[in-house]
């Protein structure tokens, strides 16, 4: 399919009826940027569910080409997965990348130090295009854009563009790291030892405090997302409803997502038991090549140019004295006299030997000998224990996940021989272990100011002998924020102005009556409202979910518009809850606006051909509509949408 649009015309549609293929198609262009993960052969079947008897020659192929500008440049990507079960019933993967002429492959048949290294290209050239945990901001179902805006979500979604995708967070990282030097220049600059002990002592109880609000937050972000997982099973609880079949269906999500983390265990022990394996042809074989490697480059050097097949082995000496002296008798060249024929051109030989070991003092090595030296000086390895470290870090960061989701399986258990009075009670309790959290993170918060004010009496240092890297750390310190904010500032009223003109034009249930948005002046909590012209705040949570389909989408817009990456934008389910006027809102005002390339996956009843396709018309470069062949169990690809 050919998805390039023109400058003047950015839409691409995408027809079929339910079950046509769309959302594969999605899904699809999706796993050809980042991958399948394929956990065992049934799950390949599954994924593959072609209607011709399964064997182990089938394959998945997924292959896509586009552009991105590099430096201001047009550079030409083509990515190609194929994924394949071996002999022994094990998923296989096959990967190429062509970045602008230069390819780069990797495998799971290859050694696994250069798979590594190659697939960690892969991955860096395709995240300078778009980050995968921010596709979802760029390629997402409708349908689903609304749970954005579900209690206290809202501000970690509008935080996580700001921060990613406007590059922003790079700043808070600078300002952490320099906070840490600092106190460490503090420490060695206070002179009584009194006063170096009472900074060291706020200092460590200021780590406690910010280790206790580091733990509550986790464990406010557990408690919230059992809070929003539970709410509508609560809900149903209160209402009476019997909820067996989907405490079945909760139980089946988390077993799947506790066997992914115990196959990524398993996944990493595999490549700590490789690296073990290889570890003598890794680390310590090109460690010893090193030591030697001026010896071993002289030997080279020295017998270059002699004919080291010249010089003759004792046993090859031997050798030949028998074969000679065997010949000698057969043909009875002597006839009775002595012969001694043999033995002197041995000598001869040996004489010969020894003049040419003179000249070569390595003669004593073989040919074969010799090609081991040059290859060990080529060979080439990499040391791939920084990768197995990080690996660890990541797997037991995901492996913390564990008791949570093994405790919930359990609970979920519960709930099947019990009534449902155990999930309200269940679920209270979590609302209300929710605002003690709150409540000790604020408490906290108030006792590390308190500590950051003690702390900043030391901040003087020795006029006499001043330290001129602690005067530069207090001085950049608060630099950090202040590019944040001005970079937020900058962007922060043409996000406010976009947002205004896009939600009077699609958010239909306030068109030409929205006053104003706002978004926050803090970085660390950013938010946003809207306020009607009459004055009063609408609130977000009090909307129904078509228009809050259409405020995350505005918002979503706007984030793209002033981000650091300009993807195409690809919609799943494109009407989702919207009504006529909505609808027709987001085809006229929002659509041909929203990217440089936006591609729309839609049904006949979701985008109308004789209604709704005549509003974008003109802005769409291809229509292509998708046809399901029920006896094969396949879908091809019409041009013109339905017809």
């Amino acid at each position: 399919m050919n998805l390039e649009v023109n400058p003047d015309q950015p839409l691409v549609l995408i027809g079929g009826l339910n079950g046509g293929g769309k959302t594969t198609l999605f899904q699809a262009i999706y796993s050809s940027l980042y991958g399948l993960e394929i956990e065992n052969e049934d799950h390949f079947i599954r994924l593959v569910n072609a209607s011709v008897p399964y064997n182990r020659d089938v394959r998945i192929e997924l292959e896509i080409d586009f552009k991105g500008k590099v430096l201001t440049q047009d550079v030409h990507y083509k990515i190609k997965r194929v994924y394949a079960i071996n002999a022994q019933g094990i998923p296989m993967e096959s990967v190429s990348l062509n970045f602008n002429g230069e390819v780069f492959r990797y495998g799971s048949a290859m050694p696994y130090a250069k798979r590594a290294k190659a697939e960690a290209e892969v991955n860096k050239i395709i995240k300078a295009n778009l980050p995968k945990e921010l596709s979802k901001y760029f390629l997402f179902d409708a349908m689903e854009s609304g749970d954005l805006l579900k209690k206290d979500y809202l501000t970690r979604v509008i935080r996580e563009n700001i921060e990613n995708v406007m590059g922003f967070n790079k700043y808070s990282q600078l300002k952490e790291a320099t906070t840490k030097i600092k106190e460490k220049y503090i420490a060695e600059s206070i002179d009584l030892e009194a006063e170096r002990e009472e900074y060291t002592k706020l200092v460590g109880e200021k780590e406690n405090v910010e280790k206790q609000i580091a733990e509550l937050s986790e464990e406010h972000k557990i408690k919230l997302g059992y809070s929003i997982d539970k709410k509508d099973l609560y809900k149903k609880a209160k209402d009476g409803a019997n909820l067996q079949k989907e405490y079945q269906e909760k139980i089946r999500y988390v077993q799947k997502t506790i066997d992914d983390l115990e196959g990524k265990q398993k996944e990493y022990l595999q490549s700590i038991t490789q690296f073990t394996n290889d570890v003598e042809i890794q680390a310590f074989l090109p460690k010893l090549v090193h030591t030697i490697r001026e010896e071993l480059e002289l030997i080279i050097a020295k017998t270059e140019g002699i004919g080291q097949s010249e010089v003759l082995s004792a046993t090859q000496l031997d050798m030949i004295q028998g074969k000679l002296q065997e010949f000698i008798e057969k043909e009875d060249l002597f006839k009775g006299k002595e012969n001694k024929l043999s033995e002197r051109f041995i000598e001869f030989l040996e004489q010969s030997n020894a003049e040419k070991e003179k000249d070569n003092p390595y003669g004593f090595l073989s040919t074969e000998e010799l090609e081991t030296i040059k290859t060990l000086l080529n060979k080439s390895s990499i040391n791939n224990f920084s990768f197995v470290v990080s690996s660890k870090e990541s797997v037991e960061n995901e492996l913390k996940q564990l008791p949570g989701l093994r405790a919930q399986m359990e609970e979920m258990k519960g709930f099947l021989t019990s009534d449902e009075n155990s999930i309200i009670q269940a679920f209270e309790a979590n609302e209300s272990r929710l605002r003690d959290i709150k409540e000790m993170i604020q408490s906290l918060e108030t006792k590390k100011d308190k500590l950051n004010s003690q702390i900043h009496k030391y901040d003087i240092p020795d006029e006499e002998v001043p330290n001129p890297k602690l005067e530069l750390c207090k001085k950049i310190e608060p630099l950090f924020d202040e590019i944040a904010s001005e970079l937020l500032k900058v962007k922060k009223s043409r996000i406010e102005e976009t947002m205004k003109e896009d939600l009077n034009a699609t958010l239909t249930v306030y068109s030409g009556h929205i006053g104003r948005v706002e978004l926050s002046h803090n970085l660390s909590d950013l938010n946003f409202k809207i306020f009607h012209t009459a004055g009063n705040e609408i609130y977000l949570e009090e909307l129904n979910a078509a228009s809050k389909q259409i405020i995350v989408q505005v918002l979503l817009k706007a984030l793209h518009q002033f981000g650091d990456y300009n993807p195409p934008v690809m919609i799943d389910t494109v009407m989702g809850y919207l009504d006529e006027e909505s609808r027709a809102s987001l085809l006229e005002n929002y659509f041909p606006k929203l990217s440089h390339q936006t591609i729309l996956f839609s049904t006949d009843t979701e985008i109308r051909k004789d209604v709704d396709l005549i509003k974008i018309e003109e802005f769409i470069s291809k229509k292509y509509t998708l046809q399901r062949d029920k006896e094969k169990q396949l879908t091809t690809i019409d041009e013109g949408y339905f017809n």
